[in-house]
């Protein structure tokens, strides 16, 4: 299959602006007519690129005919792979929430566009604020879990220590419970990645690789969006594998007052970076982890959500301010 990236982008961004210098690669090679009002610099731009003999090169800084480096390849596969499986995980929660809670005066409210630490608003029926959720997925084993933090790699589950206190810090500020929910299923953003259309990677490689592209983060996100929605074939079915396979998931919940507790509880048997010397010399880029029991530490998501309908907003904040969820 030849690659089109242009036309790739297009699919994938719609009626949306192409992300700079994509928009002007459109105007310049396609019959994508240019905004009547634009700078002269711009048109004087957009007619360098049609007159180019590469404008490819002159636009991104890079060639279509360039092959991308093999390191970029394994990064963007697994960057996109582990994109995807955030947002189909994030659709499941949906589901999951909207069909336990059915008609209560609870309102969730999808917060991703924003690409802070919170992927879900709840807001009561006045539309006051009760709840922030982050999302996080669990699919790789700790596999030395059992020596290095005393728990089963099945039962082990790893979140950074900033994560705990930039929720709990939220938490405190607006008087309203942070929740980390978290869905444990048997899969791998490399394994996912790897069975990405190669005409995808590619794009992403061409962004990923090119200097001069802006808002990168979009390209990946509508990205995902069309292989979710769009793609036919192999990669539709296997689309279709992993929603089965993440509704037959185990979900859970954990508050940041309870990982926080937690976290000074279990310090030094947990978190094991503060007894390694030089740990950042010796495991350079990697995050200082606290380590959780899944199902010790934890509270599955379906019993919270059965709770909140039962008890009502006032008595699960208490529980939650108590750090029993």
């Amino acid at each position: 299959m030849a690659f089109e990236p242009l036309a790739q982008l297009r699919a994938a961004f719609g009626g949306e602006r192409l992300p700079k210098p994509f928009n002007f690669l459109e105007y310049a090679l396609t019959a994508t007519p240019a905004p009547p009002r634009i700078a002269a610099r711009t048109r004087a731009r957009i007619q360098a690129l049609r007159d180019s003999t590469d404008p490819y090169r002159d636009a991104l800084g890079i060639s279509l005919s360039d092959v991308p480096d093999p390191k970029s390849v394994e990064r963007v596969s697994i960057m996109l792979g582990q994109l995807l499986l955030g947002v189909l995980a994030e659709q499941e929660f949906e589901e999951i929430y909207k069909t336990t809670l059915g008609t209560t005066e609870l309102r969730l409210e999808d917060a991703r566009e924003a690409r802070n630490d919170t992927d879900y608003h709840v807001y009561n029926g006045q539309s006051r604020h009760v709840f922030r959720m982050n999302i996080k997925f669990h699919g790789t084993l700790f596999r030395n879990a059992q020596e290095v933090v005393g728990l089963d790699p099945s039962d082990c589950f790893a979140l950074a220590t900033y994560k705990i206190w930039q929720g709990l810090k939220k938490q405190e500020k607006e008087v309203s419970p942070y929740l980390f929910v978290v869905v444990s299923c048997p899969v791998s953003a490399r394994d996912v990645g790897a069975a990405i259309p190669e005409e995808w990677i590619r794009l992403g490689c061409l962004v990923y690789d090119s200097v001069e592209t802006e808002n990168k983060r979009s390209v990946e996100e509508q990205s995902v969006a069309y292989l979710i929605d769009h793609t036919p074939g192999d990669f539709a079915a296997r689309v279709a594998d992993l929603r089965a396979q993440l509704s037959r998931s185990t979900w859970r919940v954990l508050s940041a007052r309870r990982a926080d507790l937690l976290l000074r509880e279990k310090l030094f048997d947990r978190v094991f970076a503060v007894r390694v010397k030089s740990f950042n010399r010796s495991y350079r880029n990697a995050e200082v982890d606290m380590h959780f029991s899944l199902n010790k530490d934890m509270t599955p998501l379906s019993d919270f959500l059965v709770d909140l309908k039962k008890i009502g907003l006032h008595g699960m904040a208490g529980k939650l301010e108590r750090g029993l969820i």
